[in-house]
């Protein structure tokens, strides 16, 4: 088997000795991976040998093991829950099965405090102790309200203010945002911490209404990954640095945007392996990529399927950084792709790129219903939406090809899927992304 591309990232010789000590500890130990053992060709190979040849974890492996077979050996499951040293916590399901996963808190705020070093907005607040506000589906954060609001008492953990209780941004009134802009304005959070269509919600009306808000030190987008839009939206109401970060329940914080507008891999607390997609598909620089995190100290996560695609950097990152696997960009959910009429898969990042320029555009989602057949439903406040339309349509037609047969919808607003993250782009049927996977770097079957 070939184990790598042509991108060969550099790690330091710990990082190297480190993941290498940890494979064969976790191969011989772990009972989740112990059948995967068959599959590594052995020390005397080189280490993303070892790594590429072995199976990939998907969510449908990690449900039928459960977390007791992801349990080093010297840790017992019961005794920690017990102790209250842990607890155990679902991912939401946006992308595929549901799954269990013990949540160690150490191990999670590690992984985000290294993650702030490959910022340098981040890195000069000296993050920490900070007050952050945080604004999300309070399906992510358990601060649910669905009918009637709760106290900003109720909804103040420590230095942490959940700004909205509400999963639905449509629902929404102006009573509602002023209350969420006032409380930015007292609580004076240094970093605000937010999915990025929520944001955008908020800051078109703060821009549209002219509120007057506080700016944070940073916002840092999480939770899904943001459009062009949702940046320009942002720093129009509020005028500070943004970075994106990347990661999940399962994985811990994979990537860090950095000031130049690059992620950057969390050497401190991951591996990460890159699947490059067949040249006709977009490789060797766009592809899949698998987690390996071990700093979890009650649960080792070994290839995870992240199930996200990534456009991989080949030149030097004007920030200065060079360690670890670089992004040009995070290119979106493999279940958000989409396909031209002849076949090429379509990321979520290459239509938001087409479409992020149109001007008056507020919000937009591209359903896929058939082989060459699209709707967009787009919001627009323009005095001629159907001008927003019309461009809209054509730079669609520069993505799809001129076989795609594309309609436009005006629409009010548009919902988020459940549990609260947006879909900017989606197929009304299956698309296979290992199918667009190069075969010398397919996974082994577990």
């Amino acid at each position: 088997m070939h184990y790598s591309c042509s991108i060969h990232p550099t790690y330091p010789s710990q990082y190297l000795d480190y993941y290498e000590t940890r494979l064969e500890t976790v191969l011989e130990s772990v009972p989740a991976y112990r059948p995967w053992q068959v599959h590594d060709p052995g020390a005397g190979s080189p280490l993303p040998a070892r790594y590429a040849a072995l199976p990939s974890l998907n969510k449908a492996y990690m449900v039928a093991q459960g977390c007791a077979g992801f349990l080093p050996p010297n840790k017992d499951l019961q005794q920690g829950l017990a102790q209250g040293e842990i607890e155990i916590v679902q991912t939401s399901g946006s992308t595929g099965d549901r799954v269990s996963n013990i949540w160690y808190q150490p191990w999670w705020d590690a992984a985000e405090q290294a993650s702030w070093k490959l910022n340098a907005h981040a890195a000069r607040l000296q993050l920490g102790a900070h007050r952050e506000a945080i604004l999300t589906s309070p399906l992510c954060t358990g601060v649910v309200c669905e009918d009637g609001y709760l106290a900003m008492s109720q909804r103040t953990n420590g230095r942490f203010l959940y700004l909205n209780e509400r999963s639905d941004p449509t629902t929404w009134t102006p009573e509602h945002m002023d209350r969420m802009i006032e409380e930015i304005n007292r609580f004076s959070p240094r970093v605000i911490e937010a999915n990025p269509s929520f944001l955008a919600c908020l800051s078109r009306y703060i821009v549209r209404e002219k509120r007057m808000v506080r700016p944070p030190g940073l916002i840092i987008f999480t939770y899904e990954n943001p459009s062009g839009l949702h940046y320009g939206q942002v720093r129009a109401a509020f005028q500070c640095p943004i970075a994106s970060s990347y990661g999940s329940t399962e994985a811990g914080y994979v990537f860090m945007e950095c000031e130049a507008g690059r992620w950057h891999q969390n050497i401190d607390c991951c591996h990460v392996d890159f699947l490059p997609f067949k040249p006709e598909y977009g490789g060797p620089l766009i592809g899949l990529i698998l987690v390996t995190s071990f700093s979890n100290p009650w649960r080792a996560l070994l290839r995870f399927d992240i199930g996200d695609i990534v456009r991989i950097s080949t030149a030097p990152c004007a920030c200065g950084r060079s360690e670890g696997l670089i992004l040009e960009a995070i290119e979106g959910r493999a279940v958000n792709l989409t396909q031209t009429p002849d076949g090429q898969p379509v990321t979520q990042a290459r239509v938001d790129r087409s479409m992020s320029q149109i001007e008056q555009l507020e919000e937009y989602q591209l359903i896929q219903s058939g082989r060459s057949t699209y709707e967009l439903r787009y919001v627009t406040a323009a005095p001629r939406p159907a001008r927003v339309a019309e461009q809209a349509l054509a730079a669609l037609k520069t993505v799809y090809g001129p076989a795609a047969k594309i309609f436009a919808v005006q629409v009010e607003a548009i919902r988020p899927d459940p549990p609260g993250k947006y879909r900017s782009t989606k197929a009304l049927f299956d698309l296979d992304k290992d199918f667009f996977i190069d075969e010398q770097y397919r996974p082994a079957r577990a």
